[in-house]
């Protein structure tokens, strides 16, 4: 082989990783924002039953979907407030906790692939829930909002376990 083309070869090799390496770092720290910005008040607010603050992390127009329907924006949000309510009524305390399968990210739009674990507490009795979300949280007038939400307690009707939620690594706020 030509000496010029294998240096031209080795450059351009260069030049890729250098770019690869660059978006990877970019994509990390615009997971760090959105665990910040989305995932932290997300289980903050859902654990207090702060239906306001819960429901301003999403899009006026949010597309919720689950085994049990569909509800897209102000219906989704006043359904939201109802729950948190009945919630608060009965004294339920709960907790959820995620961790992501996948994340695929630019600086306007990720998609995000993860499993989750709700713990509540009622009457000092514990119950878990288990169950996988996809969520696509979009950046909008330069805040990051969730704009659609999907999750299921089921995958190809098996249902979604706690040895399911054992095999990652959930996320810790500091």
């Amino acid at each position: 082989m030509d000496m010029t083309i294998f240096k031209k070869l080795v450059f351009v090799g260069f030049l890729l990783f250098a770019f690869q390496s660059v978006a990877q770092n970019d994509e990390l720290k615009i997971h760090e924002e959105i665990n910040l910005k989305i995932w932290k008040p997300f289980c903050e607010s859902y654990a207090s039953l702060d239906a306001k603050t819960f429901n301003a992390l999403h899009t006026d127009d949010v597309i919720r979907a689950t085994p049990w329907g569909i509800r897209v924006g102000k219906e989704y949000k006043n359904r939201n407030i109802e729950r948190f309510q009945a919630d608060k009524e009965k004294g339920t305390n709960r907790t959820i906790e995620l961790w992501f399968e996948h994340r695929k990210t630019t600086p306007e739009v990720s998609y995000e692939v993860g499993y989750y674990k709700v713990t509540y507490k009622n009457d000092g009795k514990k119950k878990y829930s288990y169950g996988r979300f996809h969520v696509v949280i979009k950046k909008i007038n330069g805040s990051w909002k969730i704009a659609q939400d999907w999750d299921t307690d089921k995958i190809n009707g098996i249902e979604v376990t706690e040895k399911d939620w054992l095999k990652g690594s959930p996320l810790v706020y500091d």
